[in-house]
């Protein structure tokens, strides 16, 4: 769904209320063309962020593993799958792939390529795409041995309630944020 730049931008400061508004700008300005491109409600990310990282972008899980806005397991991602142990001992284009997550543009899209890629593997797998369905397999429940995938679990329905309330919240912020402007 095509949602308005600026709803976008008001669901990302409700989220992070401290976020300098040209910030969020230009995050919502990425998420709304990469929701585009890829046929998804950028305020699914949003919520998927909220709960992920806050909204800061410099934010590495205490394992060293997740990084960026999204948390995205970068020993999934090329160059860091060659790697042995990509925490420890990352390559230099691991390592060069991780500083790139810590960039917040580079994050969201990478992001909404991983949307395409979970959506693909639940329509595949458990026959049906729907945000609780991709939205669990971002977060890792799939269990091959057991040929279950795309579980949600109660984080992914704190997700979709999160994004619940922002498409009900979000326009309105957006129109008092409007009309503060003037």
């Amino acid at each position: 769904m095509l949602r308005p730049v600026a709803v976008v931008v008001a669901a990302i400061l409700m989220s992070r209320p401290d976020l300098p508004r040209e910030d969020a700008t230009r995050w919502a300005e990425v998420l709304r063309e990469e929701a585009r491109e890829r046929d998804f409600d950028p305020l699914t990310v949003v919520s998927l962020v909220h709960h992920e990282s806050g909204w800061h972008p410099t934010r590495i899980s205490r394992s060293g593993e997740d990084f960026g806005l999204g948390q995205i397991r970068a020993r999934y991602l090329e160059p860091c799958r060659k790697d042995e142990d990509p925490v420890r001992r990352p390559s230099e284009a691991c390592k060069r792939l991780q500083e790139a997550l810590l960039e917040p543009e580079a994050n969201l899209r990478t992001i909404a390529r991983l949307v395409l890629l979970h959506r693909g593997i639940c329509r595949r797998k458990a026959g049906s795409a729907a945000a609780e369905r991709w939205l669990a397999s971002y977060q890792g429940r799939n269990y091959p041995r057991q040929k279950r995938w795309c579980v949600p679990g109660e984080r992914t329905r704190q997700i979709l309630e999160y994004r619940a309330k922002l498409i009900r919240e979000a326009p309105r912020a957006a129109a008092r944020a409007a009309g503060e402007d003037r």
